[in-house]
Formats: structure tokens, sequence, C-alpha cells
């Protein structure tokens, strides 16, 4: 069982990259538990998470810089055709799936994918959800495994992308 502490930074599977700020006891009804309150990176809003339930949630610590930025290296470069999913309904499914794994990995088969795709023609409106929430996964944990402004992380996140589809590949 993982055990953080106030200024740990860490990856929430739904909310994406945040600081713990406090660790607070809450009571509700008879029951008291003890919490971790997550600021986010990407917004502006606080997660409690149960502490003696952080490692079932999905709560781990965010990754190492050098491993998040080799990661991000696949933006660069177009998927494969046998990578996208050709039924839309299937394909949706699967990439919230995958954002919600809270896996640095996963965030970014999802915007890859989705960004070429948007290149070819205008993306819907839930795959452009799902890339704007890729992208601001991905930002988030890079911002914090960095030490730099979200907004700056997420216009490294678009410049890497841009080169996928600059290159000609």
């Amino acid at each position: 069982m993982n055990s953080y502490v106030v200024g740990s930074k860490v990856v929430h599977p739904c909310y994406g990259a945040g600081v713990i700020t406090r660790i607070q006891e809450k009571s509700i009804g008879q029951a008291t538990s003890t919490y971790y309150v997550i600021k986010t990176a990407c917004r502006s809003m606080q997660v409690m998470v149960p502490v003696d339930r952080a490692d079932s949630v999905g709560l781990r610590g965010v990754g190492e810089p050098s491993r998040l930025r080799s990661m991000l290296a696949l933006c660069a470069h177009a998927p494969r055709d046998h990578e996208i999913e050709k039924d839309l309904r299937t394909r949706q499914n699967d990439m919230r799936e995958q954002l919600k794994s809270g896996q640095f990995a996963d965030a970014v088969a999802v915007a890859r994918i989705l960004f070429f795709l948007n290149h070819r023609r205008p993306l819907g409106t839930i795959d452009r959800q799902l890339l704007e929430q890729g992208k601001d996964l991905l930002a988030g944990e890079l911002a914090l495994a960095e030490d730099i402004d979200f907004g700056r992380a997420r216009q490294e996140i678009e410049s890497l992308l841009l080169q996928m589809v600059t290159r000609g590949e």
C-alpha cells in the first residue's frame, strides 16, 4: 500500500495529476475516515480520496520525467492503420476506458490517434472531448513531473502532436 504525505505529486485515474494539499479526517455518520485532499493540476478542483482506498482507486505517484518524455516522443509519429479502431462507438468506448485507466501511455495513445484523425477531418463532439481530456491528462502529469506551468506543458504536447502531421509520415 502506497502512503503519501502532504506535498506528494500523485495521479488520480479520473481527475489526472495533482498535489496532496492536506490529509484530513472526515466523519460521515458514525464512521470517521482519513482522506487525501488533492488539488488537481489542470483544473482548479479538489479531489478527496480515502487513504485506505487509495490503491484500489488507482492513485499513483507522478512518473519520472525521463520516462514520461520517452512516451511522449510517440506523439510525433503518426499511428499505423492497425492502431486505429474503425468502428466509432467501439473506438470511443475503448478510449474512454484508456483515459480512465490513469496510465500515461494510454493517454498518449488516445491523444495521438485522435489528433491524427482530426488532421484528416474534423472530429465529432465526443472525439474532440476525448482528445482534450487526453491532452489535459498528459499536460498535468508532465507539468508536475517537470515542475513547469500547466500551460507550458500543454503547449509542449500540442507541439509534439503537430510534428506528427507536419513531418508527412
